[in-house]
């Protein structure tokens, strides 16, 4: 069953139930109040009949009194301790003889005559002669009974002229909710059909579901757009840089196929250029494989570390391996993160000081609402029109110095990811002929912190 049904269904029918159940609840307490007004009305009657048999001396002639007190269309009807009749006195409109009934412990019985309500009620009264008797005042509730079906029937045409304004009010919200759905599902099938990204125009309210239903699609379509827009460009650098290496490895191959078993020089040249190939092959997978784990939603292993354990431990490791100086200046303070994460992001960036520099290289952390650290070298420097796309996956300022160094044009990338990662960021400063200083933020608490 469609939503828009569902929708059309749902609310008449809710409507139409609340409707009976607020019409049924109006006729049961218009019949209540009804009849409870008819009892205070006969409890008035006997009231006053009590008072005019009180001044009585006997009961010679009373029923001629009483006759003055018998309910409209109604009867009188008295009984003597022993439950035997002393007096019926009926209207005369009335012909047949009125049945009633009358149950203990309540204040008025309401029974059936003829197909019309009766309402009686006992009432104990002391007669003339100082015995107590029993009236039953009775009075057939013929009026109320036509108003209450008068009600009745006013009340079902209400409800049967109601459904035209409850299927309407029912279709206008159809319209509001419904539709912005159908045109979300019109262009996510569009999308999918003709391989774009349209997007759903933008509401002048930015209040209420539908706007944030319809913002968020727009703004899951602009990430989906970039994505993709990065999946191609990924894959067509890739593409281009596996393409060199394979086509060195290739030409050399087929070199000592036709002439490396009889040559030795062109035998130790093919197999020292195809070795170093497929090193920088290694190192290129290596680093696409670091950046799609970047790129995943991966779970954070944060523990709290000083920074001198970690700077110091990192540089250490790095001197020893590239005999490289690196000089370490700042604050020692205790913070929290992914100490892991955090390393590889730190080499990383010491890694591209040392080969873009030849001089010492200066690491130094400050301690403020967050912790900041600072690689710099004092290398050639980037360009000013180069900086907004050092940060994009195989961007290379210099290729043929990238070649000689071995870069692959992955590391600041990853570097990116790491920070953001982290909960931080990274950011760069650099002048052609002064160096180049890499800037990390990060929370002291962790992410989320």
């Amino acid at each position: 069953m469609k939503l828009q049904t569902r929708i059309n269904l749902l609310s008449t029918v809710l409507t139409l139930f609340i409707f009976i159940i607020s019409f049924t609840s109006i006729y049961y307490l218009y019949k209540y109040l009804a009849y409870d007004t008819e009892y205070h009305r006969l409890q008035m009657d006997g009231d006053e009949m009590l008072a005019a048999i009180s001044e009585l001396d006997s009961a010679a002639n009373i029923d001629t009194l009483l006759r003055s007190y018998i309910p409209q269309n109604g009867m009188i009807y008295i009984k003597d301790e022993n439950n035997e009749a002393i007096l019926r006195l009926q209207a005369t409109m009335t012909v047949n003889k009125m049945d009633y009934a009358i149950e203990e412990g309540t204040r008025y019985t309401v029974s059936k005559w003829e197909g019309e309500p009766v309402m009686a009620i006992r009432y104990p009264m002391v007669w003339p002669d100082q015995s107590v008797v029993d009236v039953h005042l009775v009075q057939p509730l013929q009026e109320v009974s036509d108003n209450m079906a008068i009600l009745k029937w006013i009340l079902i045409l209400i409800t049967l002229l109601a459904i035209i304004p409850i299927y309407l009010a029912s279709q206008l919200l159809v319209r509001l909710i419904v539709l912005p759905i159908q045109r979300l599902t019109s262009t996510m099938r569009q999308n999918i059909a003709q391989s774009r990204y349209d997007k759903l125009d933008a509401p002048a309210d930015k209040k209420g579901e539908i706007a944030e239903m319809t913002y968020t699609y727009n703004s899951l379509m602009d990430k989906l757009e970039d994505s993709y827009n990065k999946q191609q460009q990924f894959v067509g650098n890739a593409s281009h840089e596996l393409k060199t290496p394979l086509t060195i490895i290739e030409s050399y191959a087929m070199l000592l196929k036709r002439r490396g078993f009889k040559n030795e020089e062109i035998n130790r040249e093919a197999l020292e250029a195809i070795t170093s190939q497929t090193a920088q092959m290694k190192v290129m997978m290596e680093q696409m494989l670091e950046l799609a784990k970047a790129s995943e939603t991966l779970q954070l292993k944060q523990e709290p570390i000083s920074t001198t354990e970690l700077l110091s431990g990192i540089i250490d490791s790095f001197q020893k391996a590239y005999k490289r100086k690196v000089n370490l200046q700042g604050d020692a303070f205790m913070f929290t993160t992914d100490v892991s994460k955090l390393r590889q992001l730190i080499f990383i960036l010491l890694d591209n000081a040392r080969k873009y520099s030849e001089e010492e290289i200066n690491v130094s952390v400050m301690n403020g609402k967050e912790v900041t650290i600072q690689v710099r070298d004092y290398g050639t420097g980037i360009k000013e029109e180069d900086i907004p796309y050092i940060f994009d996956r195989f961007y290379r300022v210099n290729k043929d110095r990238n070649r000689q160094t071995g870069g692959t044009g992955l590391g600041l990338a990853i570097a990116k990811d790491f920070a953001e990662l982290l909960g931080g960021s990274i950011t760069v400063q650099s002048k052609i002929g002064e160096g180049t200083i890499f800037t990390i933020t990060l929370p002291k608490g962790g992410r989320d912190a």
